[in-house]
């Protein structure tokens, strides 16, 4: 699809759509685009954590997790 036939795919989508919420977010997601995602510090902090916790070994596997709550899944 040629960049022609893309805008005038999307155009014609909007021009269809009723939902003012979907045409809302559609709207700040446009006026956004060139701003760059940062991941909150205190997200960052958490992943940080995360990652040293995997490095040491402190982790469940999926395994691990279905052995241990086993009652829960067949709840």
């Amino acid at each position: 699809m040629t960049l022609v036939e893309l805008k005038k795919s999307i155009h014609k989508k909007v021009d269809e759509l009723d939902d003012t919420n979907f045409l809302e977010l559609v709207n700040a997601m446009m006026d956004n685009k060139d701003q760059i995602f940062q991941i909150p510090e205190n997200h960052l902090t958490d992943i940080n954590q995360g990652m040293q916790d995997i490095k040491n070994g402190d982790f469940l596997t999926i395994d691990d997790f279905e052995k241990r709550y086993e009652r829960w899944l067949t709840d």
